[in-house]
């Protein structure tokens, strides 16, 4: 493999309930927090990340701030 050529990155669509309460303590106290460092950090899809994040937005844990349809940001509601 050159080293141009990139390695393509496999992320799970699948989240644990063990991984979910994870986020959520951790989301609780984030400054900024966007789909694409949630996928990042968790090893998942960013889709799965911008799922996962409006449902915490329901939930109150996460409130959203600012955004496009292409990045939507969100901060932890003890941050």
């Amino acid at each position: 493999m050159s080293e141009k050529q990139k390695e393509k990155i496999v992320r799970s669509v699948e989240v644990t309930q063990e991984m979910l309460n994870e986020m959520k303590k951790a989301l609780k106290r984030a400054k900024v927090v966007t789909p694409q460092s949630i996928a990042e950090s968790y090893g998942i899809k960013v889709s799965v990340a911008k799922r996962i994040l409006r449902e915490l937005e329901k939930e109150g844990v996460v409130i959203y701030v600012n955004g496009n349809s292409k990045l939507k940001i969100y901060k932890g509601v003890e941050s």
